[in-house]
């Protein structure tokens, strides 16, 4: 009879010590689902966020320089409008005399102030007007008065204008514009300072509240010429100036904001600052601070349904892995967390996301790329990235565009795509090839954004550079340009060009008895009329106020332009129904003729001027050449 020691049970004692080791390795599995969890969740969460904070760094900085843009472009009109007063010869050569002691100074200024005061009726924006001397002694003082410190004299060479401020004059925000006046023998002789209101500019710098990610955001000027720091109220009321010891100050310090590739700078504990240098103004920029806890709390709530899926596949894998074969349950928990956060970010996306084979067919296309194309993922599956693109998929810009992509790994830029209806829109498009371990090309992925809103915006921002705002007709910045171009174009021709310079007589008085809107209107009808007097491809402008340019291209004689002018005086000596009231006026026209009277842009304009001016004091309503009386006379160099 075997034998065994009282209370020794062997069957007993080994189901009690599997027991313990499958607790044992369920707590292990339990403690590893656990830290597999949370380490896949932070490998995912952290980048994650790091991506939708780099997200919002590029709207914001996107949306900074559009903001510069704006500003910059409204900084560049005002000294448009500074430069377009300092030109205007007669009252320039007025100064020349008063400079050299041939004329006092209240003939000075009865002679230019009348002047003056027309072309800054054209432009409400001007508060004051300060011309002074070749000494910088004031000669003559329109509106209100602008004290000593805030006159600038600029210099004549590389940089003759500048742009400083904003200052405080009587009560009001304004912007001083500084323009050195040169004889045309380049000799300086005055200064013009000009005071602008800020309304606009503060306008334009509020639009910035109207962000969702700007609350208690502030706005900030800078000059980094004078290390002047200005900041807009929060009432949006006016500028304060910024203290020394400001940490925004102390950010831009040394710094240049470039127009591209704006990241945040540090401003402060809480705050980071976005900068962007403003294009058309230079030594000027745009910033804007923020809190970083309102700027990035969207990055963060992105993150809440992500962190829920993580928690709620660890549960379910860790129930899966203790009831079924542990290593499979372990992978497959693992696959399919990756898989989740994969499909959220690709599903949740707000740019369009392809997957190509590596043939370049189309895989998968999330549900943004599918809003922007207007078509569901199952139509687009199988077919060819090309195309969606506009033109045929065999043209060289996509065969190039996949050339850059295979050789460099990577393509982006611009494309055409088009939508299921026929329409097309502008998008960004990047592409990049993925690899296999034995460096075999397997997949492409693919990111566009719909661009189209952005160029409109930077369309219109255009048309407002070089058309008149009231009018539509090309500016003087245009004008000058499409004469440039003219004028090169007659030298390899060997013909002629004729120069208009058309100045409206009576216009004033419209003005002073039916206001301005009634005036603007009469300009609109101007501009019509105008068109129908010349060809298609001929050139008519809206230099300043009540003045206009038309250039006469590929003519052999004078002839066409008296026709021409002859024209224009009749039409619109015809009179003008305004709201019912019946205008007439008239238009005095100078004409200059390439290369009879001058063969550069600025002599002609000049030529043409001096002419209009004849024909004014001719008895107006009327048209006159330039003659060499002028030149003789010493209007304009021999």
């Amino acid at each position: 009879m075997a034998y065994s020691p009282l209370g020794a049970n062997p069957v007993t004692d080994s189901r009690e010590s599997l027991s313990r080791l499958q607790r044992r390795i369920r707590l292990f599995e339990f403690i590893g689902i656990v830290l597999t969890a949370v380490l896949v969740g932070l490998a995912t969460l952290i980048p994650m966020h790091g991506q939708l904070r780099r997200n919002v760094d590029l709207t914001v900085g996107y949306q900074v320089q559009m903001q510069a843009q704006a500003a910059g472009q409204l900084l560049a009109s005002w000294s448009s409008i500074a430069a377009q007063l300092t030109s205007r010869s007669q009252i320039r050569d007025a100064l020349h005399l008063y400079n050299e002691g041939r004329i006092s100074r209240s003939e000075l200024e009865a002679f230019s102030i009348p002047r003056l005061q027309d072309a800054l009726e054209q432009s409400p924006q001007v508060i004051a007007l300060l011309r002074l001397d070749h000494e910088g002694l004031p000669a003559v003082a329109i509106g209100k008065t602008i004290p000593e410190e805030f006159w600038r004299i600029p210099p004549t060479g590389v940089r003759p204008q500048e742009v400083h401020g904003p200052f405080r004059l009587l009560g009001q925000d304004v912007m001083i514009v500084s323009t050195a006046i040169v004889t045309r023998d380049g000799v300086r002789t005055g200064t013009d300072v000009v005071a602008f209101d800020l309304s606009k500019l503060r306008d334009v710098l509020a639009a910035w509240s109207a962000m969702p990610f700007a609350y208690g955001a502030h706005v900030y000027l800078f000059h980094s010429a004078e290390q002047r720091l200005v900041q807009l109220a929060t009432n949006g009321a006016g500028f304060v100036v910024v203290g020394e010891d400001d940490p925004v100050r102390g950010a831009l310090h040394g710094i240049r904001a470039q127009p591209q590739d704006i990241a945040p700078i540090p401003a402060g504990e809480d705050r980071l600052m976005f900068a962007a240098a403003m294009a058309d103004a230079a030594e000027w920029q745009f910033a804007a601070t923020m809190e970083r806890r309102v700027l990035y709390a969207t990055a963060s709530r992105e993150l809440y349904w992500p962190i829920a899926a993580i928690l709620l596949l660890m549960v379910a894998s860790g129930a899966l892995m203790l009831a079924a074969v542990r290593p499979l349950s372990h992978r497959i928990a693992a696959q399919s967390q990756r898989l989740a956060l994969a499909a959220s970010v690709f599903s949740t996306s707000g740019e369009g996301i392809l997957l190509l084979d590596a043939d370049r067919r189309v895989i998968e296309l999330n549900p943004a790329g599918c809003r922007m194309l207007g078509l569901s993922a199952r139509e687009v599956r199988g077919s060819r990235f090309c195309g969606l693109v506009i033109g045929e998929p065999a043209d060289p810009e996509c065969r190039e565009v996949w050339r850059q992509a295979d050789d460099g790994g990577q393509w982006q830029g611009e494309l055409r795509l088009r939508r299921s209806d026929g329409t097309a829109f502008d998008a960004w498009v990047s592409l990049a090839r993925v690899r296999d371990e034995g460096d075999r090309v397997t997949n492409y992925s693919g990111l566009f954004v719909d661009i189209s809103a952005r160029k409109e915006a930077e369309s219109e921002i255009r048309t407002l550079a070089y058309n008149d705002e009231l009018t539509g007709l090309p500016n003087r910045i245009l004008m000058q340009d499409r004469l440039g171009h003219a004028l090169r174009q007659a030298r390899r021709t060997r013909n002629r060009i004729a120069l208009l310079f058309l100045d409206l007589d009576k216009f004033k008085p419209v003005n002073d008895s039916f206001g301005h809107a009634v005036g603007d209107r009469l300009l609109q009808a101007v501009a019509d009329r105008l068109k129908l007097t010349v060809r298609e491809g001929d050139t008519v402008a809206r230099v300043h106020g009540d003045e206009f340019v038309v250039i006469l291209e590929g003519i052999d004689t004078p002839e066409p332009a008296a026709r021409v002018a002859v024209k224009i005086v009749a039409a619109l000596g015809s009179p003008f129904i305004i709201d019912e009231r019946e205008i007439r006026i008239g238009t005095s026209v100078g004409i200059a003729i390439f290369p009879d009277h001058a063969t550069d842009p600025e002599t002609l304009l000049r030529c043409a001027d001096i002419a209009m001016y004849d024909a004014k004091q001719g008895g107006r309503n009327g048209y006159r050449f330039f003659t060499e009386d002028a030149r003789a006379a010493g209007l304009l160099p021999g």
